[in-house]
């Protein structure tokens, strides 16, 4: 369907501005339960192409039959967004049907924005498909997103599809709507106005590119290993051995600070004097710093059993560990087991589940402090939010990605975690045990970016960054103003009908 044509692997970001319209025009004709009915099947189909990597990811994850995963997929996927997007139909089906001059446009994209906060904020957080991160590709109009996050880019590209159905319902019907000029001028107004915020952000962006570089000199390490491989003792060293053969060559380069991935250490650091000395002396011997991430363990005096915690760990020049942080939101069913639920039949040596870590101020590396998003972290832009607070000057998204070895989500989780860069203003370095690795500049420009599925060193030079945006400051504000306003005009209306 065009609607998922817009977002990677195939980018078809133009798609995104007209392919709602059937959606919505289907939507007004009938009652009620057609309605719900024509959602649902939009849901299933637009989840099809843009997370079809999510029943190879249940296979090779879990290990489960091909059958099992594609069940789970078509139970889970559609579900996990269902409750909202009902929501939002049932809300486009009663607004369609008032008297509400040229606005119907514009309180449409206000709906379609509050589902799309409902599904990052309630029941199972899913960013995937929502309708800004199809626009990746157009700079000016992601900018907005330091003001009001993926939302105003929503709101935008939603109002003109709106504006179109209307359009299009007036054609069929063989006669002009009222209010429809108005109302298309309306629609495109946000859309314009996104534009032209865009293009005034991007010349701060120029004017940097003309000064003088500056910038610590960094590096990404991306070794490429095999999922299976990774947490077998025996193939300790030449795990470890891959990241050292590659920093060397980023060192040679004249990286100061190397960065690894999530879980790139298979060994607990503090706990196995053989592997930590021997990085103390490499790192300490090329006067670099080392971001890596690993496992941790301590001993639980309540329970007397060992707890693990998905840690990233700050190695200084001196080789000796200078800060920690744990990762404090955990995936579901992968990093600990709802309800006792374990559907893994994978094998983890002695790591079976991670605790949730307490919050811990940014590691302070020679770039400035780095606020630290593990891995799916980068996902939820309040997380970027907090680290930024705390006084982060950029940001550092070490992720696992081997359990998901598809092109498609590996594109579309960099577009996310882009944006997160835009809406802080900070930069940001990612790195991937499996790629794509990126640095990101805080107009979400990417300014060094590995190939997917390869070993890479990725250089590039980090700016320490100050201040705060609006959205850094007030969160999903806007989000928030247009749930509040379709309410409103969804519970005054129905008091004016009552009063008539």
């Amino acid at each position: 369907m065009g609607f998922g044509l817009a977002y990677t692997p195939w980018r078809s970001w133009p798609l995104a501005w007209v392919a709602l319209a059937p959606l919505f025009l289907a939507l007004r004709s009938g009652g009620r339960a057609r309605a719900l009915l024509v959602m649902w099947v939009w849901l299933v189909l637009a989840c099809t192409v843009i997370a079809n990597w999510f029943p190879g990811a249940v296979a090779v994850y879990f290990q489960q039959p091909w059958l099992v995963a594609f069940a789970f997929f078509l139970a889970v996927a559609p579900t996990a967004a269902a409750p909202q997007y009902l929501l939002f139909a049932l809300a486009y089906h009663a607004l369609t049907r008032r008297h509400l001059g040229p606005w119907p446009p514009l309180l449409t994209a206000a709906a379609w924005v509050a589902a799309e906060l409902g599904r990052i904020w309630i029941f199972v957080r899913n960013p995937w498909g929502v309708v800004g991160y199809s626009q990746m590709d157009v700079l000016p109009m992601i900018q907005i997103a330091s003001v009001t996050g993926v939302y105003g880019i929503s709101f935008a590209v939603v109002a003109v599809n709106a504006a179109l159905a209307d359009a299009l319902q007036a054609a069929l019907r063989g006669a002009p709507a009222p209010h429809l000029r108005r109302s298309v001028a309306l629609a495109a107004a946000p859309a314009l106005g996104v534009v032209a915020f865009g293009l005034v952000s991007l010349a701060d962006a120029r004017r940097e590119d003309r000064a003088p570089e500056t910038g610590t000199p960094v590096a990404l390490i991306q070794a490429d290993l095999p999922l299976g491989s990774r947490w077998r003792s025996d193939l300790y060293g030449e795990n470890l051995d891959a990241y050292v053969r590659l920093t060397q060559t980023a060192a040679e380069a004249g990286a100061q600070i190397a960065f690894w991935p999530e879980a790139a250490m298979t060994f607990f650091l503090e706990q196995e004097p053989v592997y930590r000395d021997g990085l103390a002396r490499f790192v300490s011997a090329r006067d670099l710093e080392l971001v890596a991430g690993g496992p941790r363990a301590e001993a639980d005096a309540a329970s007397g059993r060992e707890r693990h915690f998905n840690s990233v760990y700050l190695l200084g020049r001196d080789g000796a560990i200078q800060g920690r942080y744990d990762k404090q939101h955990l995936l579901p069913f992968m990093e600990y087991f709802p309800f006792g639920v374990d559907l893994l039949r994978r094998r983890f040596g002695r790591v079976r589940d991670f605790t949730a870590g307490e919050e811990t101020p940014p590691l302070v590396t020679r770039a400035g402090p780095a606020g630290v998003l593990n891995c799916n972290e980068a996902l939820w832009p309040e997380v970027a939010s907090e680290r930024v607070a705390q006084g982060a000057a950029f940001l550092v998204n070490p992720s696992h990605d081997a359990w998901i070895p598809r092109l498609q989500f590996a594109r579309q989780q960099l577009d996310m975690v882009r944006l997160r860069a835009v809406e802080q203003r900070r930069d940001l370095v990612r790195a991937s045990s499996v790629g794509p690795s990126a640095i990101v500049d805080p107009w979400g420009r990417l300014r060094a970016q590995s190939e997917p599925f390869t070993q890479a060193v990725l250089l590039g030079t980090v700016r320490p960054r100050e201040g705060r945006t609006f959205y850094g400051r007030f969160g999903d504000a806007f989000a928030f103003a247009c749930l509040a306003a379709v309410l409103l005009v969804l519970v005054s209306n129905r008091a004016s009908r009552g009063v008539v």
